[in-house]
C-alpha cells in the first residue's frame, strides 16, 4: 500500500484506488492533505496493468473465441488489475518526469 512521503500515513485500499484515477495530477494525502505524485516506476507498472486487460483481444481473434469468453477474461483481468494497483502505487512529494 502506498505511504505518504511527508507524514508517513499508509493509505487504505479504497484511498489508493480513488487516487490512482488521478495518476497524472497530484493526489491529496487523506491525513496531511499534502500533494503526492506517483513515481515514474509505479506509473509504468500501472500502464502495463492497463494493457494487460486488453491481452485477450488478439487471442480471441486468432483462436476465434466467442465474445462472451473474451469479455469474461477481460473482466477477470480487470479485477486482478484493480487489486494490484494499490500494491504497485508508490508516492513521492515532487512530480518527476516519466523517463
Amino acid at each position: 500500500m502506498p505511504v505518504c512521503e511527508r507524514c508517513g500515513t499508509q493509505w487504505t485500499w479504497k484511498q489508493s484506488i480513488m487516487a490512482s484515477w488521478k495518476i497524472h495530477g497530484p493526489m491529496r494525502c487523506p491525513n496531511c492533505k499534502d500533494s503526492q505524485y506517483a513515481t515514474p516506476k509505479s506509473r509504468q507498472r500501472m500502464t502495463l496493468i492497463n494493457w494487460m486487460i486488453l491481452l485477450p483481444l488478439p487471442f480471441a481473434i486468432i483462436l476465434d473465441l466467442p465474445l462472451i469468453y473474451t469479455v469474461g477474461m477481460m473482466i477477470v483481468l480487470f479485477a486482478i488489475g484493480l487489486s494490484l494497483i494499490p500494491k504497485f502505487l508508490e508516492l513521492t512529494s515532487e512530480q518527476k518526469a516519466l523517463w
